[in-house]
């Protein structure tokens, strides 16, 4: 249907391209400057070694680098940060942020791998609709519990616990009913594939490479139980041993769990930090740091299940420190309780973040006898053990380069890029217009359904936008009408050959097509290239040629060929000069006359 009415492909075109344009901008959705044109913090990072530039690193080192600063970057919430290796040096650019101090403190610090005890698993706060449904289980309660007006099951005992703690210096001793569950609420639960979720233990193993320890299982504690009372119960305040009392006060304490912010992430205190998949851990004080391990391998075990090994050091500053903590786990101390019925576990601490958190199994091990086993996969047994091989930033960095990126700079640079690409747009519109005429407007319109696309996916996507994309846009737009002069050069040669405008634009664009698609073929292999070689700006630049080359194909097709049949078809086609075609149509011979004319 549409291809015998290519007026209504250009319509639907048309209708569906900016319709979604209209619909995004609408929607509020743009995409994201660069540094270079929104301004921000730039900085350059070496390896460094007893204060001078070192060039003896490996690439793992580097690659295990880039992942920590990532990290740290994405704590600082800068939209679309950039942390590339460029050589031996790593580049970090922050687009709008303003605080180059901040940034240097954040990314050229040195982490430190952590061994903290695990004073108590506190689960996963709820998010998306998890969270939603909580809180309406919670609005649910506490219009069926008589709490007083105004306040939360968690206000509530709060305030009993305050008056409990003034009252016991008046020697009052009566106690009302604890408020101990019957049947502990737990809403969330801990999957066992995921890493320093219970289940995760140390075991003594004789082989390293092939494992054989032993393995435990884990329940997870659920929330603390609400604290006994020295003050007789007030009449109005809710039955603290009624179940859904219980339940109410749990899922309020779930509802407020966060970790710790990192700047409260110091060696000696207790604090309480989450994993990767977001459950979160209350931790004692360091017991030993990184600098303990030797060198850490990941392997397969006897049962077929991916585990780590780690290697400590000899002597004190050793294996001494980790046994030292693992008869304390062990044992269940005070220092690294038990979980239920299960030794104390210790967890590994990277940035903040708990990489893992396994139970001790043993209370000695031998240095090089030492085995982590739990639901790994493949992938987090060794993201695990490069994390142990290396135990803090690989390498020492220092920030040879760092710049503030003015904003006004940006502006400057992207006003002067947008002015320079529209005199450069009028300048061959106004040669199009002389040269192809009506066929020029053609030309407008798929150029406007290209940048149309462009701006969808763009704002959509989030993607970043640098002064060489900039570049590389305006570098498409060569591209772009490089396609509609071969087409339109074709039909010209046709009907110059004899041909009329109506006969021949379907065969001359199926011609000019097949040598466009060609020509933007080799182009996308360069920007693909360039793209996969490059980093930094570069690969913005070739980014966008390559999106707009690909958009370039569509329009074509799309637009540029069916609008190009309505015109022909049009009684504009009568006066070919109006599209560029220097010849003067010689009406088709009547009855009885000879066929044939002649073009002048």
């Amino acid at each position: 249907m549409l291809k015998r009415h290519p007026g209504r492909l250009s319509l639907l075109t048309m209708f569906v391209v900016y319709g979604a344009l209209v619909a995004t901008i609408l929607s509020g959705r743009t995409p994201t400057l660069g540094l270079d044109l929104q301004g921000g913090v730039s900085v350059n990072l070496q390896p460094v070694a007893n204060g001078e530039v070192t060039d003896d690193v490996t690439p793992e080192q580097l690659d295990q680098a880039i992942a920590i600063i990532r990290k740290r970057v994405d704590a600082l919430g800068v939209a679309e940060p950039e942390v590339s290796r460029q050589g031996n040096t790593i580049q970090v650019q922050l687009p709008g942020a303003t605080n180059q101090q901040q940034v240097l403190e954040i990314v050229g610090k040195t982490a430190e791998l952590r061994f903290r005890p695990v004073l108590q698993d506190l689960g996963k706060a709820p998010s998306g609709q998890g969270r939603v449904d909580v809180e309406a289980r919670i609005a649910e309660l506490s219009s069926e519990i008589d709490l007083p007006e105004g306040q939360t099951a968690t206000q509530v005992v709060e305030r009993l616990s305050a008056e409990a703690e003034a009252n016991s210096t008046t020697g009052q001793t009566e106690v009302p009913p604890t408020a101990e569950p019957s049947a502990p609420v737990t809403t969330t639960s801990v999957p066992s594939a995921v890493p320093g979720a219970p289940g995760t233990t140390i075991d003594p193993t004789a082989d390293v490479t092939t494992g054989g320890g032993r393995s435990a299982m884990f329940r997870r504690q659920v929330p603390p139980p609400i604290p006994p009372t020295t003050t007789p119960v007030d009449t109005r305040a809710p039955d603290l041993s009624n179940p859904k009392f219980v339940e109410l006060y749990q899922l309020e304490q779930q509802l407020v769990l966060a970790p710790a912010a990192p700047a409260e992430d110091t060696r000696d205190a207790e604090v309480e930090l989450a994993d990767r998949d977001g459950f979160i851990y209350r931790l004692g004080p360091t017991l030993l740091t990184g600098t303990a391990i030797e060198t850490a391998t990941a392997g397969v075990n006897q049962e077929g299940l991916w585990t780590v090994n780690p290697v400590f050091k000899e002597g004190p500053e050793g294996i001494d420190l980790f046994n030292a903590a693992a008869a304390k786990c062990n044992a269940g101390e005070p220092e690294c309780p038990r979980s239920g019925s299960n030794p104390g576990r210790l967890a590994i601490v990277l940035d903040s973040e708990v990489l893992s958190a396994p139970a001790i199994n043993e209370p000695s091990f031998s240095r090089d006898q030492i085995q982590i086993s739990g639901d790994f996969t493949e992938e987090q047994a060794k993201n695990l053990a490069v994390s142990l091989r290396f135990g803090s930033l690989p390498i020492e960095l220092q920030a040879q380069q760092a710049e503030l990126v003015s904003a006004t700079l940006g502006e400057d640079a992207l006003r002067a890029g947008i002015i320079a690409g529209g005199i450069g747009l009028a300048l061959v519109f106004a040669y199009l217009f002389a040269y192809y005429r009506l066929l020029a407007l053609i030309t407008l319109g798929s150029m406007s359904i290209s940048a149309s696309l462009l701006w969808i996916v763009m704002s959509n996507l989030n993607a970043t936008v640098t002064l060489a994309g900039v570049v590389g846009i305006i570098v498409s737009i060569g591209i772009s009408l490089d396609s509609s002069i071969v087409f339109f050069e074709g039909w010209k040669e046709d009907v110059l050959g004899g041909a009329t405008v109506r006969t021949t634009v379907e065969r001359s664009f199926s011609s000019a097509y097949a040598t466009i698609v060609k020509a933007d073929v080799s182009s996308l292999i360069g920007a693909g290239v360039l793209y996969w070689l490059s980093v930094g700006p570069v690969r913005g630049f070739a980014f966008y040629l390559g999106v707009m080359t690909i958009f370039d194909l569509i329009a074509a097709y799309v637009f540029l060929r069916p609008t190009s049949i309505v015109l022909a078809r049009s009684k504009l086609a009568d006066h070919p000069r109006r599209l560029g075609i220097p010849v003067d149509v010689v009406p088709a011979p009547s009855v009885g006359e000879p066929a044939g004319g002649a073009a002048r």
